[in-house]
C-alpha cells in the first residue's frame, strides 16, 4: 500500500527566499516527512513540495504548521488521502448507477 502523499504549493518570503524556504524544510523533517520532490518557480518565491509520510495525520500537520509560518503562504495543498475519496466517491456513484 503506498504511503499517503501530499502536494504543496507555497509562496516563500521574497526578502528571504533561502530562510523561510529552510524553515519550510525544517519542518517537514521534524514532522517525519520525506521529501520526494521540489520545484522552485523561476522568481524564487514560488515552491512546490511533493512529500510522503506513514500517516495523512502528519501531512495534515506538516500543513497546519507552515500555515502558521511567518511570511509563508499556502497557494494549494492537494493529499492523496483526498484524490482517493474523490475516486471512491466517483466508484460508488457509478455503482449506483448501474443498480438504478
Amino acid at each position: 500500500m503506498p504511503l499517503p502523499t501530499l502536494q504543496l504549493a507555497l509562496r516563500l518570503d521574497r526578502a528571504d527566499v533561502f530562510g523561510s524556504l529552510e524553515w519550510v524544510l525544517a519542518n517537514a523533517r521534524r514532522t517525519g516527512l520525506s521529501l520526494l520532490q521540489l520545484n522552485v518557480a523561476e522568481p524564487g518565491h514560488a515552491v512546490s513540495l511533493h512529500c510522503s509520510a506513514p500517516t495523512s495525520d502528519l501531512l495534515h500537520l506538516f500543513v497546519r504548521r507552515v500555515g502558521y509560518g511567518v511570511e509563508v503562504e499556502i497557494l494549494d495543498a492537494e493529499f492523496s488521502d483526498d484524490l482517493d475519496t474523490e475516486a471512491a466517491e466517483v466508484v460508488e456513484s457509478e455503482a449506483e448507477a448501474v443498480h438504478a
